[in-house]
């Protein structure tokens, strides 16, 4: 019920962000992101902004109390729009760890408006990655994306991937950019980028 709601408030700011520019008929297909969460990740989009302290919507895909109970107790649903299956989405039992179930939420975007999703990670064993980070992108209409942290704990190296879905499923990475706090402030975020990432500690 929650996601629905959710769902339902990015569709209403969609509606509302385009009545005056469009009529029915030529409306722009919406774009679409998928968002890998699990226990221990945090993960959170804002949307029409490229920064975190001013935005539209926060919408946290990940690392709320609910979210994270359902993940440790492996209970935790999917919850999908029909973007095209990938190796990541396949993939998410070798995603998952010990008390913490792997999952994906999708959400509607409003093309040419860009979003940030931020992303940190801290496991009940004890790793985390050093800092938060963030990324900007702005969705085209009619196309999907999703994001995932990976952590790497054999290399030491925390990154947050943001890839563009074709139809059948093929990613291909964005050049996305780091984003800061405030708005009109270059990000101080060292290792971000396309390959955007931190160290696990």
């Amino acid at each position: 019920m929650q996601f629905k709601r959710k769902v339902a408030g990015v569709l209403l700011l969609l509606v509302a962000g385009q009545a005056n520019a469009q009529s029915p008929s030529d409306e722009a297909p919406v774009s679409r992101l998928r968002l890998f969460g699990q226990n221990g990740v945090g993960m959170v989009l804002y949307t029409n902004t490229t920064c975190t302290a001013e935005y539209a919507q926060k919408i946290r895909a990940s690392g709320s109390l609910g979210s994270a109970f359902g993940s440790m107790l492996g209970k935790v649903k999917n919850e999908s729009l029909g973007i095209a299956e990938t190796d990541t989405s396949r993939g998410l039992k070798q995603r998952g760890m010990i008390l913490s179930k792997a999952y994906f939420k999708e959400y509607p975007l409003v093309p040419g408006q860009p979003v940030v999703v931020e992303a940190g990670m801290g496991s009940p064993t004890g790793w985390r990655c050093d800092r938060l980070i963030s990324s900007v992108f702005t969705p085209e209409a009619g196309k999907d994306y999703e994001v995932a942290l990976d952590v790497d704990f054999s290399g030491g190296v925390c990154t947050l991937k943001v890839n563009q879905v074709a139809a059948d499923g093929t990613l291909l990475r964005l050049p996305v950019q780091p984003a800061g706090k405030h708005c009109g402030v270059p990000a101080d975020q060292p290792g971000q980028g396309p390959e955007a990432g931190g160290q696990p500690t």
